[in-house]
């Protein structure tokens, strides 16, 4: 029975681990913009060789897992009500459990009102997560997490000469998989972004990630030390053309637990019709 347990916690936590990886707060993301429909494209890739335990010590050095994701997104400002629509399709594979997934991924809605403050732009944002991606219960690697999430975030961003700085703060109410009867432990995220313009087009600048979850719970029961938390640093290169953006984002997993540890890579663009 010891042994069945500890399997089934082994499997709870990998399909924890693997569910998405964060995205990190890119150059304006919370700035004002004019009044129109925008397309974005995020791609990504996360890398991770290590997994580790609850103290952040090393628990698996060829875990193996590669993760691409294809991120399209939809935004109308009005210009100070935001709506916004996030459909995902992406790829994972695990070398060391011989498992892969690949399809659409969990949708997201969302929508947000910039606050009435002209020394810097506050935007609080509202966002629901739904269960559409791929997911089988029989399986430890999965695009799907077949469960919702509510996100309540708010975004700042704050222009002080040829510096800038962006930064959201997160909080995510997870709710239960109804397959699985795991109810994943809500997070916090804080993220934050430092940016110089080396010229009217081009910024660049460092980035701070930092993640961290409750315990989760199992059949209505906490399971301890399954609380995850993870510190990332990295930084942003953004090019604006006449109608296009571009921000290439490195992040680097300097401490986890209960998490992989590995390195993010992402190109988002944007395109104003």
């Amino acid at each position: 029975m010891i042994r069945l347990f500890s399997v089934v916690i082994s499997v709870l936590t990998l399909l924890v681990m693997t569910s998405s990886s964060a995205f990190a707060v890119n150059f304006y993301d919370g700035a004002r913009a004019k009044k129109g429909l925008y397309f974005l494209t995020y791609s990504s890739i996360y890398v991770a060789d290590e997994t580790t335990d609850a103290r952040g010590d090393v628990k698996k050095k060829d875990y193996g897992l590669f993760k691409a994701d294809e991120l399209l997104r939809l935004c109308y400002y009005s210009p100070d009500l935001v709506l916004t629509a996030m459909v995902p399709v992406g790829y994972t594979n695990i070398r060391s459990l011989s498992q892969d997934s690949t399809g659409l991924g969990d949708i997201h809605l969302g929508a947000g009102h910039f606050l009435p403050f002209q020394q810097a732009a506050i935007l609080p944002m509202l966002f629901v997560k739904f269960p559409t991606g791929a997911y089988d219960s029989a399986k430890s690697v999965n695009i799907g997490s077949n469960q919702y999430d509510i996100k309540a975030m708010v975004f700042l961003y704050k222009a002080l000469g040829d510096f800038s700085v962006d930064a959201v703060a997160k909080y995510f109410f997870r709710l239960k998989n109804s397959q699985t009867d795991v109810l994943p432990g809500d997070e916090i995220q804080l993220q934050f972004l430092l940016g110089y313009n080396l010229t009217d087009r081009l910024k660049i600048g460092p980035s701070f990630n930092w993640t961290i979850s409750m315990d989760r719970e199992q059949g209505g029961t906490k399971v301890n030390n399954s609380a995850r938390e993870a510190l990332s640093v990295g930084a942003d290169i953004y090019y604006r053309f006449s109608r296009i953006g571009v921000t290439f984002t490195y992040l680097n997993d300097v401490y986890t637990e209960n998490m992989a540890k590995g390195h993010f890579f992402q190109i988002k663009t944007v395109y104003l019709f």
